[in-house]
């Protein structure tokens, strides 16, 4: 069976291991100057609880010069959903465009013998592929994870293990979608329409509440922010806890400034004060646990009811 799904297979999983090795290439090249950049500027000595002078320009200048790579680097996020969506879709969908699943559905292996042994190998191939993957990653942003910290989304989706667990759905949902289709081209499609739905539902409404996330109150302008955390909400807010619009906000710095007034000892004789909600750093694994965990449920899930539908299906 291992030599039978490898054959068929090939080409994808040559594909993706090209893919993982340009990757992890890529970002050899490109993180050289980055990590240059770190030690030269001495970054370390702007981490908290570091109280080095000028370091908010000298991140904000760090930041800036990597920007785009950090933007390409987060595309990232969707090579281990391409991964599984292509190696499971076509899995069952290509047996049936040949016609071939008849001859394989009444050998003396049984169908759903068939479908687990072939989901196990390419699950394994893929996951391992989506760790490596995750890996690489990991390595690359180190720098900037401790710049920036590891919460919000653009670090988080592509670090740990979140990673393979998006692999492994992708896959299940792409050999059940391959099974209820039967058409390799529109099992991708839906696949990757319901990979994409469930990725960013967990992200937007599940993610942020995994645990009970935190809350800050400081006084004033500043935004009392520290680096590593994920900001859910900043906002600012009066006396009596209203939440103050940005025109209103606008307004009132420029009143002070015309009146000669400090706008931050305006802002606190009217009470104003801002409010921010967050999910600190040290939460980093827990998360990744939980949502690692939903993914790898949602992915068997879809296997076992792909195992269910294929011993009902006419040969």
């Amino acid at each position: 069976m291992a030599w039978v799904t490898w054959r068929q297979h090939r080409p994808q999983l040559l594909a993706m291991a090209g893919l993982v090795l340009g990757v992890a290439l890529a970002a050899l090249v490109t993180d050289l100057p980055i990590r240059a950049a770190y030690h030269r500027q001495a970054l370390a000595s702007c981490l908290p609880p570091a109280t080095r002078s000028g370091c908010d320009i000298i991140v904000s200048h760090f930041r800036g010069e990597f920007a785009g790579r950090v933007a390409v680097a987060r595309w990232l996020m969707v090579l281990p959903g391409l991964a599984g969506l292509l190696v499971g879709a076509p899995l069952v969908a290509r047996e049936f465009e040949h016609g071939t699943y008849r001859l394989a559905w009444t050998q003396s292996v049984s169908r759903r013998r068939w479908l687990l042994s072939k989901t196990s190998l390419l699950a394994l191939v893929v996951v391992v592929g989506a760790a490596v993957l995750a890996g690489v990653a990991t390595w690359w942003r180190v720098p900037l994870d401790a710049v920036g910290g590891r919460m919000s989304p653009g670090a988080f989706d592509i670090e740990g293990l979140v990673v393979p667990a998006y692999a492994f759905f992708a896959l299940g949902v792409g050999v059940l979608a391959g099974l209820l289709l039967r058409r390799t081209i529109a099992a991708v499609s839906v696949a990757l329409a319901a990979f994409v739905a469930v990725r960013l539902g967990v992200e937007k409404l599940l993610r942020p509440h995994f645990l009970p996330p935190l809350h800050r109150t400081v006084t004033g302008l500043t935004q009392g922010q520290l680096a590593p955390d994920w900001i859910l909400n900043n906002s600012l807010v009066d006396a009596v806890g209203r939440q103050i619009s940005t025109s209103r906000e606008d307004l009132a710095i420029l009143h002070a400034q015309q009146a000669g007034i400090d706008p931050q000892g305006y802002f606190l004789s009217l009470g104003w004060r801002r409010v921010i909600t967050f999910q600190p750093p040290g939460r980093f694994w827990a998360f990744q646990g939980i949502e690692a965990a939903i993914f790898v449920v949602l992915g068997l899930l879809a296997v076992g009811l792909a195992v269910t539908l294929v011993r009902r299906t006419p040969a």
